[in-house]
């Protein structure tokens, strides 16, 4: 029986192949690290942000209403406050009211890093806090 001869082409296509394989699997684990470590940066930062929004929203009591003795915050001025206050941190998002209480909602994008080289470009955030204001009946 002959012994076939392979040809010089065919030699090493398996480790070339093993070696693509396992570096597209290096890049997506290093991403994953590293992009979802940002993200979790990113998300803890928004809901820090999140929370003195509302709160710097909660603290808009109306004085009328403080001198009525019913605290009530005022819509205009809480929405006003919190987005500033967003504004200055360099985030988005949106200001809710309902009575006493101010909910903030951050909203933004995490870039990649490494995770764009397989098309993942970024991650949503969205982050939301809310704060009530600290009425008389409350304080101690």
């Amino acid at each position: 029986m002959p012994r076939r001869q392979w040809s010089r082409n065919e030699r090493g296509s398996a480790s070339i192949w093993a070696l693509l394989l396992t570096a597209g699997a290096f890049t997506v684990l290093l991403g994953l690290v590293v992009d979802g470590g940002k993200v979790i940066e990113t998300r803890l930062e928004s809901s820090r942000t999140a929370a003195q929004a509302a709160r710097v929203g909660a603290d808009a009591l109306s004085q009328a209403s403080v001198r009525s003795g019913h605290d009530e915050v005022t819509a205009g001025a809480a929405i006003q406050r919190a987005k500033s206050y967003l504004y200055d941190a360099g985030m988005t998002g949106t200001v809710r009211i309902d009575s006493d209480t101010v909910t903030v909602t951050v909203t933004g994008r995490s870039d990649t890093e490494i995770l764009g080289v397989i098309g993942i470009d970024s991650f949503p955030i969205s982050e939301s806090q809310t704060a009530r204001a600290i009425t008389e009946e409350e304080a101690p």
